[in-house]
């Protein structure tokens, strides 16, 4: 598999310019290195832990869990009537003791926040923690937990990905190579938009066979804490993150309606079948 093109040393000038005027992932290596909150993770997992408590509000947030057996990913029943993870509303600081407490276990459940508004949960984050090429008006969003899986999924908006602690794995696909990715239920997915059914972990070639096709297109990028991703609209993402502590904060926003995503936007709707009014 390939790997998107790297920037380093990126100021934002060349960040609208360069990467977020093209509809390529790129990853910008160290990106955001020089947040507080990165070097508390450089530091150590408890040095995160507890700049994060240090800002944390008690506002409660969303957070899943999956029962070991499930190795993180989050998925359908075995019934495909309902989701393998229950949902919990929690503060951020409950969910931080949850993950100090797994660190010990072997196999430990999987515990996520997921797309948490930052200015809610950690209200001065971005007093110091700012994104260095967005508007103050675009709201940052906290991924923390310990190793979970999302399918491949797609986003409706841009996506600037910052990983702040652990390591998190993106392998992205063209909007293109829908028809190759297996999508399941249009209107019943455990993420926002439809996923792949196919197990990255384990693909099953024969139960999805056209899945070579697109890990032929596939790329791969494997950030590590102060590294960023540009992600287009669009485009497929499956997103791994592993480790007893990991947190990536991401931004979205509306960009260009260029002829490459109205091609996208196409391509996805021929395929699952649905009409540009419920899109």
């Amino acid at each position: 598999m390939n790997t998107p093109i790297e920037y380093r040393d990126l100021n934002p000038q060349r960040f609208f310019s360069e990467v977020a005027g093209s509809y390529r992932p790129a990853i910008l290596r160290g990106f955001v290195r020089h947040w507080p909150a990165v070097q508390a993770a450089l530091h150590s997992p408890e040095a995160l832990c507890q700049y994060v408590l240090g800002l944390a509000s008690n506002a409660e947030v969303d957070a899943v869990m999956t029962p070991p057996a499930e190795r993180g990913r989050l998925f359908y029943s075995a019934d495909m009537k309902g989701f393998n993870f229950v949902r919990n509303k929690v503060t951020l600081a409950r969910v931080i003791e949850q993950l100090a407490r797994y660190s010990q276990f072997d196999a430990p459940p999987s515990v996520a926040i997921q797309s948490a508004l930052i200015d809610e949960c950690m209200p001065r984050f971005s007093d110091a923690n700012a994104a260095p090429a967005l508007p103050s008006s675009v709201r940052p969003r906290l991924w923390l937990g310990n190793t979970i899986t999302t399918p491949a999924h797609f986003d409706q908006s841009y996506n600037l990905a910052c990983v702040v602690g652990g390591q998190r794995r993106f392998t992205l696909f063209p909007p293109e190579q829908v028809d190759q990715l297996y999508i399941g239920p249009v209107d019943f997915a455990p993420t926002p938009t439809p996923i792949s059914m196919v197990n990255f972990r384990a693909p099953d070639h024969a139960l999805h066979p056209l899945f070579r096709e697109a890990l032929a297109h596939a790329q791969v990028a494997d950030l590590l804490p102060g590294d960023a991703l540009y992600l287009p609209t669009l485009w497929w993402h499956h997103v791994q993150s592993t480790g007893p502590l990991n947190m990536m904060v991401n931004y979205w926003w509306k960009g260009e309606q260029t002829s490459e995503v109205e091609a996208a936007r196409e391509a996805i709707f021929r395929c699952l079948k649905i009409l540009p009014k419920d899109f």
